[in-house]
């Protein structure tokens, strides 16, 4: 569990393909979706869909860590165009076996809120559809397919797709330009990534080298700044403050204020969240609110039973320590 906590380094994971496919060029129809199991949603049909619906398939793994960094984006985007024809659909075809990524997607809960498909990591013939055919080694990587049924845009979907989607949902592109909004977006979020984990590699350096809180205020405020608005970056900015045992000075109310920050933004339905501001909570001796939202984490990780015995201990530890005087 706590290695979901972890900073990602880089967008994405390689991996060898396997069997050649024959070669896609984008402007091609987009291959069917032949997965061996729908864990989540489906059966999707792009035939069915023509006409209707717009597609971002994404390929993905549960061991891939800028995947599982980008799931509550893709849940976003669904939310978002749902209305206007988009379904997002990722296939994991690169885990060990069906019961890992069933396991891992029940524990995800309604943070992973779209459909979700599993292929066999040895026939896999969704992955060598798309992958192989667009020549692609490197997941997370995604195919949009507009309600032609016609591939029109490929890339990582941790650089910001939103408004290559939003294009093809408003009805007016052409494939050349769905790239240039794709290239722009791309740079501009690896100008954004690449300034909050300076700004973050700075910061708990300078805490694992001194005691002084106040000394770092400044640093701790500037990284507030660049990942304001992003859950996930600060739910492990709080986290890493909590419980990063290689720093000598920690600044609870800088952990407390990043926790909330971030427990507002995933609206308290988020159970990883929820046990990082929990934690902040009672390290900055407010037990009793620790002990309500430890709560509320242990009733929304119910999917997962190991990880759910591990809120349950952490919430006895809070409430044992109301009881003493």
């Amino acid at each position: 569990m706590r290695s979901t906590r972890s900073i990602v380094a880089g967008l994405g994971v390689l991996w060898l393909a396997g069997l050649s496919a024959p070669a896609l060029e984008l402007g091609d129809d987009a291959p069917p979706l032949s997965v061996k199991k729908w864990v989540k949603g489906g059966p999707v049909d792009l035939k069915e869909g023509r006409g209707k619906n717009i597609y971002l398939i994404e390929f993905w793994a549960t061991w891939c860590g800028p995947c599982v960094r980008g799931i509550p984006h893709m849940t976003e985007l669904q939310k978002k165009y749902k209305d206007k024809g988009l379904v997002v659909v990722s296939i994991s075809s690169a885990d060990r076996n069906l019961e890992t990524v069933t396991k891992f997607v029940e524990l995800m809960g309604s943070k992973m809120d779209y459909t979700v498909g599993y292929e066999d990591k040895g026939a896999a013939p969704t992955d060598k559809a798309y992958m192989d055919g667009f020549k692609k080694k490197g997941i997370p990587q995604c195919f949009l397919v507009d309600k032609k049924g016609k591939i029109v845009w490929e890339g990582n979907p941790l650089l910001d797709p939103d408004e290559v989607i939003a294009t093809v949902v408003a009805g007016e592109y052409d494939i050349k330009k769905l790239g240039e909004i794709g290239e722009r977006a791309a740079k501009r979020k690896m100008e954004q990534i690449e300034a909050q984990e300076a700004a973050m590699m700075k910061y708990f350096q300078a805490m694992a080298e001194s005691v002084d809180v106040k000394a770092n205020r400044e640093l701790g405020e500037k990284t507030m700044k660049l990942i304001e608005g992003d859950a996930d970056r600060l739910n492990e900015f709080a986290w890493r403050i909590l419980a990063d045992e290689g720093l000598k000075g920690r600044d609870l109310e800088l952990a407390l204020r990043a926790g909330k920050a971030a427990n507002d933004l995933t609206k308290g339905e988020d159970f990883t969240t929820l046990d990082t501001y929990a934690r902040a909570l009672f390290d900055n001796g407010k037990v009793k609110e620790a002990i309500e939202t430890q709560k509320k984490a242990v009733e929304l990780v119910s999917a997962s039973k190991d990880v759910r015995k591990e809120f349950e201990e952490t919430l006895k530890k809070y409430q044992d320590a109301e009881k003493k005087p």
